[in-house]
């Protein structure tokens, strides 16, 4: 088996040789039928060689230009970015500029409507008190025209006979009653100096008042 190996390599070993053999002779029948081909080829082959450093330069030329394109397009959307910016920030601050125009409006409208109505409660309480105020007088005035009767020399208090007298001339005016029915003058006398005065008379007289109100609502129940 190894006798029958290195036989075939020895003999493709010669065939090649063989071959080698032939391709070298017709390799020079083509180097000599072709020599003028071959010089065209070196002239071809000088000249595109001579031509590559211009390629080269006009690729540098293209990836300048590709470069600069590329930062004029960086530098042109910078400066678009900045003017949306800016103009964003104007509107914005516009937009806050009239929202706070706008508040300030209302808290203004605000505080006039305030200020109104407080005045108008100021004149609603003032108009009150001052109807009020005019129903006391107007009591007042009446009791005091009421004490005024029975003040006959007009010193402004009511003497003990001045009291008898003025009781007897207002039951002659209502038959129906009697002295039981009316306060004494002690009741009036608060103080026990033998005269009513103005003060002892309507506080007696409210006094009075309340007290018919009670026996009222008694009877009522």
């Amino acid at each position: 088996m190894k006798v029958s190996l290195q036989s075939l390599a020895i003999s493709l070993i010669l065939m090649g040789s063989t071959r080698a053999q032939e391709y070298q002779e017709d390799y020079q029948d083509y180097a000599d039928d072709h020599a003028q081909q071959d010089n065209l080829y070196s002239n071809y082959a000088a000249s595109h060689d001579e031509a590559a450093p211009a390629k080269k330069s006009g690729g540098g030329g293209f990836l300048k230009t590709a470069a600069i394109t590329g930062a004029g397009w960086a530098i042109g959307a910078k400066i678009h970015t900045a003017r949306t910016m800016r103009k964003m920030k104007t509107k914005h601050m516009k937009d806050q500029k009239n929202l706070y125009s706008q508040y300030y409006n209302d808290v203004y409208k605000l505080q006039e409507q305030n200020a109104e109505l407080a005045y108008v409660m100021e004149q609603y309480k003032e108009a009150i008190e001052s109807v009020q105020t005019g129903m006391e007088n107007d009591k007042m005035q009446r009791e005091f025209d009421e004490f005024k009767q029975p003040d006959v020399d007009g010193d402004d208090r009511i003497s003990r006979a001045e009291f008898a007298m003025y009781v007897k001339n207002y039951l002659s005016n209502y038959p129906g009653m009697t002295e039981a029915d009316y306060p004494k003058f002690e009741d009036f006398d608060h103080d026990g100096d033998g005269y009513i005065g103005f003060q002892e008379y309507a506080q007696q007289m409210a006094l009075t008042v309340q007290q018919a109100e009670k026996d009222k609502a008694k009877k009522l129940n």
